[in-house]
């Protein structure tokens, strides 16, 4: 998560100024990028009973997968959901699906995020522009999203 937010700033560089003049904005920013980056992608399940999801009639017994990326950047939900905006509202009950919710969210997700506030803070106090220093290599995995490497150059204040 810390990796795919500084993909995000190094992506949208007007955005890590607007968290420099005001880092009140650290919190926002974290998780606007969980939102737009999605670590958890997809997520299995078994229906216990029929159901009906959008008009469609699934049996009990169904495997079932969500698509938590796909629906942090549905139109219908966000506007402009592939753009990076540190100023969105992206928690509360209406807020991304990043992390999964309900009694199936990540039981790391607080502490990740304190981890990954703490971490932007301290940038944003003393780190002017984030660069590339080479390509980021994306992790692949069917189910999670995350960097094997990101190369950056951190730029003093």
């Amino acid at each position: 998560s810390i990796g795919a937010t500084l993909l995000c700033m190094l992506r949208f560089p007007e955005q890590w100024q607007l968290l420099r003049a005001d880092p009140k904005l650290v919190r926002g920013a974290f998780q606007e990028a969980i939102r737009l980056e999605s670590p958890v992608q997809t997520f299995f399940r078994t229906t216990t009973r029929q159901a009906e999801i959008a008009g469609a009639q699934i049996p009990e017994g169904e495997k079932i997968i969500t698509f938590l990326g796909a629906a942090n950047r549905d139109p219908r939900r966000w506007d402009d959901p592939d753009r990076y905006d540190v100023t969105r509202k992206t928690t509360g009950p209406t807020g991304h699906v990043g992390f999964g919710s309900g009694i199936h969210m990540c039981v790391g997700q607080l502490l990740g995020a304190l981890e990954g506030e703490m971490l932007l803070t301290a940038l944003a106090e003393k780190v002017g522009a984030i660069e590339a220093a080479g390509e980021p290599v994306r992790r692949y995995n069917n189910t999670l999203r995350g960097l094997a490497s990101l190369p950056i150059r951190l730029l003093a204040a």
